[in-house]
């Protein structure tokens, strides 16, 4: 098919013959438990949306001309969403870690299949879907306060000397997948994302990190060799989704304990809420 084609009128919706179909699960009325178990993580539920934003755009993206390549991809598309959605998805039941991977790769493939079929790239298809109003916001090149240390990233990276004259490096590092969210914090358009902190022992830290539109960001220490599975600012609500071990589990054993907590940013600090009291949505 032609990809010589404006994205602004790859991003001009249709809803004719039928093809206005949405594969996001409707959490007003989820009827099957895979489908509770998607809209009772926010994580998921952030996924689920981003996948259906990716299928979206692909289903109803007018092109120039409605050729015949482009009516057999449809349709092909529509089959494979339908396989992927049995085959894959459904076969992980409630299973978030499973789901979470079920999603990932399926946005992966649908975004891929974006620049391939409509000529869109990436940064222009997270424009669309995700990116808030305001400031653009370069997370990757930015300082973040972790503990009592500024840490200044470059390509979304920092390596210093564990200790003077010492061989061993101490890494710290942005972590995608989870892709990052934009929203407001305080007020402010801000970025939320996961980072990571490696040094010469054996633990791997993780911080769920925000960061503002002058370049300067804080963090909360989430875990040690967990499993991030998404981040997201809902209203002035830092969710935070990832798999962790039961209490009585040693770091050998692989995350698959589900837990979600919510932060609210406050005093240029980044601060739990109760359990039971998260923000108002």
């Amino acid at each position: 098919m032609g990809h010589c084609v404006a994205v602004a009128a790859l991003l001009t919706f249709t809803s004719i013959n039928g093809f206005a179909q949405t594969a996001e699960v409707d959490c007003a009325k989820p009827h099957q438990p895979i489908e509770r178990a998607i809209c009772a993580n926010g994580a998921l539920r952030a996924l689920d949306a981003r996948a259906d934003a990716y299928y979206s755009m692909l289903l109803e993206a007018k092109p120039a001309a409605e050729s015949a390549p482009y009516r057999e991809f449809r349709e092909s598309l529509q089959a494979d969403e339908q396989k992927w959605r049995q085959e894959t998805r459904d076969a992980c039941g409630p299973q978030v870690s499973c789901l979470a991977s079920a999603y990932e790769h399926r946005v992966d493939e649908l975004r891929a299949s974006a620049s391939e079929h409509l000529a869109l790239t990436a940064s222009a298809a997270a424009a669309h879907t995700q990116k808030p109003a305001g400031p653009l916001i370069d997370y990757k090149d930015a300082t973040y306060r972790i503990g009592t240390q500024d840490v200044t990233l470059l390509g979304g990276q920092h390596t210093a000397p564990a200790a003077p004259d010492s061989a061993a490096q101490d890494v710290t590092r942005v972590v995608e997948p989870p892709e990052h969210a934009g929203g407001k914090l305080g007020g402010r358009p801000a970025v939320a994302v996961f980072l990571s902190e490696e040094g010469g022992g054996s633990g791997t830290f993780y911080y769920a990190a925000v960061v503002f539109a002058d370049g300067r960001g804080t963090t909360f220490q989430i875990g040690d060799r967990i499993q991030p599975v998404g981040i997201a600012i809902n209203g002035d609500d830092l969710v935070v989704s990832y798999l962790d071990r039961k209490a009585d589990e040693p770091m050998v054993v692989p995350p698959t304990v589900p837990r979600e907590r919510h932060f609210a940013y406050m005093n240029e600090q980044i601060v739990e809420r109760p359990a039971a009291q998260p923000a108002a949505q």
